[in-house]
């Protein structure tokens, strides 16, 4: 930005939709319901609380919580005094809190009263967080803490509405599950909606997905996550309603879309199939014919369950490729999906994308490479953490370490992530497709492939195993049924059976458990 190119005000999308429609609902969830005029008055009131605390423009605060509406009322205080919003994993342990507040500059700690023990016994160890700003929500007061309800009575006497646009803003974050090595932030400045591009990006994503201002978003998948996130604000900043649900319950969801016409929702591979595991006896109860849009994405999703729920759940099934740092990068409807069901559709709104051999040339259609994209929502970078900025991209474009095929239409494959690649002898395997073989044997569940470690061979192929409860299967059993469908070198030479599969929150396999497990 140079002197001659003011910085451009960033829209308060809570002022615009309170003066549209004030008394209309935001939020229903966890035992509260809202207006836009309610999170209005909560939001402002609390921004000038944060401001007593000696939160200014620039900063970041943490929030530690279940999908709760202190979440939102948090967000949009923070937009008037334009501080970031760092989100922390409510499964995370005492050392991965620590780190995530200290990395993030976090000047103030929020947290649902739960994970008092998880906090509080290590509060030398938060050194940045302000006088007072350790402060609990929820059933129970937690003693050593500011409450949040004190925060709406005793508030600093500032005028919001003369604020002006700050040099310094703060950065929103969502952390990167940490698979491998340690958490990185995924940094998106608060005025990044002023960004070339990026509100023509967020109408393609309304349009894409056929969302409306009627919309009854139902938010069932941490928050911390980006997906979640992303349609959640998509939501907001078409006026319509979000309805909470803390944990995932497949009955109870269904439950809710009936209750409230839900019409939108953002699910995960693994929550896809729990919906299909519920009796229909139960669904055929159920009004379910207000749900015109679930979008799932963050793992890959087997076809036959993307069939098997089209089959079940009408033509309302969309998925899409993306990451923290890269949001949406391809996607595809259900219509589509019937044709190409292995597919996770075409570049999505203003993405360019890349398939790029080890050697940085770009491969042709039908040959495998590392996927790269590059688009207006992209993140800033990582959070004081320039090397692994930099090894993420090449020139302009970015990685999330996924390798992909394009077919001659434009359609994407995604192969596998290059870390869980197995070289045996020499020859690349890909566990994904060994897994897609492995499902669709009756007897399993669930199913991971990583490569152990061998003498000879350098990798061999083991198979983690989650049997149906209704059948039984020998590790023999399983190897000849894939040798019916595999190459020789890809049947695993280990199977090791489990009643669960590690995965994170969203869905993903925790290879690097199951590597340590060998």
């Amino acid at each position: 930005m140079t002197e001659n190119q003011p910085k451009k005000e960033t829209p308060n999308f809570l002022e615009i939709n309170w003066e549209k429609h004030p008394d209309k609902s935001v939020l229903l969830g966890m035992g509260r319901s809202l207006t836009y005029d309610q999170l209005r008055n909560r939001a402002r009131l609390l921004a000038k609380s944060l401001y007593g605390l000696g939160v200014r423009a620039g900063d970041q605060i943490a929030i530690m919580s279940y999908n709760a509406p202190e979440v939102l009322e948090l967000g949009h205080a923070l937009t008037y005094l334009e501080v970031g919003l760092v989100m922390v994993g409510y499964r995370m342990k005492a050392p991965e809190i620590e780190f995530i507040v200290d990395n993030s500059d976090s000047k103030i700690l929020f947290f649902y009263h739960e994970f008092a023990d998880h906090i509080l016994p290590h509060k030398e160890k938060y050194t940045k967080i302000l006088p007072g700003g350790f402060i609990s929500f929820g059933e129970s007061a937690v003693e050593g803490t500011s409450q949040y309800e004190s925060l709406f009575t005793d508030v600093s006497d500032i005028d919001l509405d003369t604020f002006e646009p700050a040099e310094e803003v703060g950065s929103s974050m969502i952390y990167t599950s940490g698979t491998t090595g340690m958490p990185k932030g995924a940094a998106r400045s608060t005025d990044f909606v002023t960004k070339d591009g990026v509100m023509d990006y967020l109408f393609s994503t309304i349009s894409f997905f056929k969302m409306e201002p009627d919309e009854i978003h139902l938010v069932c998948c941490p928050m911390y996550h980006s997906a979640p996130s992303y349609f959640h604000t998509i939501t907001f900043l078409l006026g319509g309603t979000m309805l909470y649900q803390p944990r995932f319950d497949p009955q109870e969801f269904l439950e809710l879309v009936d209750k409230h016409k839900v019409t939108s929702t953002h699910l995960v591979p693994t929550m896809v199939t729990r919906l299909l595991e519920v009796p229909k006896e139960v669904t055929d109860k159920l009004d379910l014919s207000s749900l015109r849009t679930v979008i799932c994405g963050a793992a890959p999703l087997f076809p036959e369950y993307k069939l098997a729920f089209l089959d079940r759940f009408g033509p309302c099934l969309y998925e899409y490729y993306g990451a923290t740092e890269t949001g949406l990068n391809t996607a595809i409807t259900p219509e589509e999906m019937r044709e190409r069901p292995g597919s996770v559709g075409k570049a999505f709104a203003n993405n360019e994308l890349i398939i790029y051999d080890e050697n940085g040339k770009e491969v042709q259609n039908g040959e495998r490479g590392i996927f790269y994209m590059y688009n207006s929502i992209m993140m800033d970078g990582y959070y004081k953490n320039q090397n692994a900025t930099s090894d993420a991209y090449q020139g302009k474009y970015m990685t999330a370490g996924d390798v992909a095929i394009r077919d001659e239409e434009g359609y994407y494959f995604i192969v596998d992530r290059i870390k869980d690649m197995i070289i045996r002898g020499g020859v690349n395997i890909y566990p994904v497709e060994i897994e897609g073989v492995m499902s669709t044997m009756p007897a399993i569940k669930d199913v991971a492939v990583v490569g152990k470690s061998d003498k000879k061979l350098g990798e061999t192929v083991t198979a983690f195993v989650v049997l149906n409860t209704a059948n039984e299967a020998s590790a023999e059993e399983i190897q000849t049924f894939c040798g019916k469908q595999l190459a020789n070198y890809k049947i695993p030479s280990d199977i090791i059976f489990l009643d669960e599969i590690p995965r994170t929150p969203t869905g993903k396999i925790l290879k690097r458990e199951l590597r340590e497990r060998l």
